[in-house]
């Protein structure tokens, strides 16, 4: 609320069709995205429309990670457009793929900001492809190049990890049957 209201003292009502989508107000939408069952405060509808149709409408200006974010917070709190799948078929033909290396993006690349994290953004892109167009093909193709990074490198960060994890496991059953065996987790000597 206060990011739009400042925005709207300080932009000419012509201006206000330009880009203003912060990282903040994307990271809104996303984070809102997961809780659609708890209405938007009135005091907040307007700004909440404006940034949400800033991010269907200026998917383009962005980088890898938060097209990515904004692909799943416009596919939650607005089902009905078809800018995901729009998203979803430009990450698809920016892609490179390979038998070895399985799918990923050549700027997907380590870099100074929390956005510049190859881990991350590869979790989130398994997530992207998983929950909105549901293609179990591609969605194991970008999990085979997050387990070549680690057989490389290692992932950055308990964060990166924890995604990592989450992108490997998620709708992935399999992976966590062990061909229907027990599995049994020990934390030092302890059993758990």
């Amino acid at each position: 609320d206060e990011e739009y209201d400042e925005l709207k003292k300080w932009t000419k009502e012509k201006d206000m069709d330009k880009n203003h989508l912060s990282y903040t107000a994307l990271h809104y939408l996303y984070t809102r995205s997961f809780f659609r069952d708890i209405e938007i405060p009135n005091r907040s509808k307007e700004a909440f429309d404006y940034y949400k149709g800033q991010a269907e409408k200026y998917w383009l200006e962005s980088n890898l990670y938060l097209k990515g974010m904004q692909a799943l917070a416009i596919h939650r709190l607005n089902p009905s457009s078809n800018v995901p799948e729009t998203i979803v078929t430009s990450l698809r033909d920016n892609a490179l793929q390979s038998e070895q290396m399985g799918m990923y993006w050549k700027e997907n690349q380590p870099g100074y900001y929390w956005y510049n994290s190859p881990i991350e953004t590869q979790a989130l892109m398994i997530e992207v492809f998983n929950e909105v167009v549901k293609d179990k093909n591609t969605v194991e193709e970008l999990r085979v190049w997050l387990l070549k990074e680690k057989q490389t490198q290692l992932w950055s960060n308990s964060k990166a990890t924890a995604l990592a994890c989450y992108a490997l496991l998620l709708d992935n059953v399999k992976g966590l049957t062990n061909g229907g065996q027990n599995l049994t987790i020990k934390v030092g000597k302890n059993e758990v």
